[in-house]
This record gives C-alpha cells, sequence and structure tokens, in this order.
C-alpha cells in the first residue's frame, strides 16, 4: 500500500487534472514574469537569470560556484550553464582562491559597469510586476513564497 503523501490527511487518492497542478501553475507564472524582465534587460542583453547572477557576484563576491548555488537553490549544472555567457563576455571571471582547486567568481570592472545599468531596467520591470499584481498580493505572494520555500526545504 503507497504511502501518504507528507501533509495530506488520508491515503485517499487525489481526483485533480494536470491544469490543477501547482507547478505547471508556479511555472507558468514564472514563465510570464521572467520574459517581463527580460524584456526590460534585454537593452542591455541581459536575461533575467543572468542579471540575477551577476547581482550576488557584484553584491557577495568573490563567491565560490558552490557557495552562489547554495544562494540561488540551484544545482551546479544549472548554474555552470548560466554563468557561461556572463565568462564569455568577461562580465564575471574565475579567480584562483588560494588554492588551485578551487575558484572564486568575481565581477570584472565590466560586470560592475553593466550591472549598474542594468539596475534601474530591472527596477522598472520589479515596479510594472507589482503595480500589475498590487501591494497585497505582492506582499502575500513574497510571504506564501518563503514558506513555501521552508516547507519544501523539510522534504
Amino acid at each position: 500500500m503507497p504511502a501518504t503523501p507528507p501533509g495530506t490527511a488520508s491515503a485517499a487518492p487525489l481526483r485533480l487534472s494536470p491544469a490543477e497542478c501547482t507547478c505547471f501553475r508556479m511555472r507558468g507564472a514564472a514563465r510570464r514574469v521572467t520574459q517581463i524582465y527580460s524584456g526590460h534587460l534585454a537593452p542591455v542583453g541581459l536575461k533575467i537569470s543572468q542579471f540575477s547572477l551577476l547581482a550576488f557576484v557584484v553584491a557577495r563576491g568573490p563567491l565560490a560556484v558552490g557557495e552562489l548555488a547554495g544562494l540561488l537553490a540551484t544545482d551546479r549544472t544549472t548554474l555552470t550553464r548560466n554563468l557561461r555567457p556572463l565568462l564569455t563576455s568577461g562580465v564575471v571571471a574565475r579567480a584562483e582562491a588560494g588554492d588551485r582547486r578551487r575558484h572564486e567568481l568575481v565581477a570584472t570592472t565590466a560586470g560592475r559597469a553593466l550591472f549598474k545599468r542594468a539596475l534601474p531596467l530591472w527596477a522598472a520591470a520589479e515596479q510594472e510586476v507589482r503595480a500589475a499584481m498590487g501591494t497585497r498580493l505582492t506582499a502575500d505572494l513574497h510571504g506564501a513564497l518563503e514558506r513555501s520555500m521552508e516547507k519544501l526545504a523539510e522534504l
């Protein structure tokens, strides 16, 4: 007999359609929000995923790849793939961290300049999304996502 999924009251099978899938709905919302941010960032040639990586490296660098992966709650393979364009374009560089086997990520002068140009574009996207959702929904969403991440980390 299959175990009851965590958080369910009984072992009764769920009767949901794929359109009611939580992952499907979250990914759809995330895709739309990503389009808005990436549209705003397009004039500086960044996608929102690249902007986020650059922002962390600028703010907290030098950072080890594993440390950055932890901050972003992503795996190293995905992070490496998303870092590749930033490394190739020279806005982020790898620097030795005293141990030849360990490298840290640092923002270059060009990377800091790009981040400075991108920041107001990101802020405009953030304002657009918040205005569309309203103050209350934005606050509720942020709280729900924070609580969700805490609960899901327990699994």
